[in-house]
């Protein structure tokens, strides 16, 4: 399992199609965005935006390959964790762009 911290508005890309974030972080109750494209099974690659509103320890499965839980809510802080194949990078949205700018540096 994957374990990330994020705060408010701060996104997780699930490999490069896929988004999540917490949109409003309380002390029971976590509120998370997901949206991008569905990854494997019968919709893959197939556009989708949803909600979900979360305690710790509730899980939500995005297609069959992705799930996603929440481990710990602190305020202002949730800590997810995701279960993926190991071919699926799991990044920090920030780092992802970070690596992306390097690659179309790098050629």
């Amino acid at each position: 399992m994957i374990v990330v911290l994020r705060k408010v508005d701060e996104w997780v890309q699930v490999g490069s199609d896929l988004l999540l974030s917490p949109t409003d972080i309380d002390a029971r109750v976590v509120r998370i965005i997901v949206k991008g494209r569905m990854i494997g099974g019968p919709d893959d690659g197939q556009p989708f935006e949803a909600a979900h509103e979360m305690s710790r320890g509730q899980s939500i499965s995005i297609g069959p390959f992705v799930h996603m839980a929440v481990m710990e809510i602190r305020p202002p802080v949730v800590q997810l964790g995701f279960d993926v194949p190991r071919h699926l990078p799991v990044h920090k949205k920030e780092h992802a762009d970070a690596l992306r700018k390097k690659k179309d540096k790098d050629g």
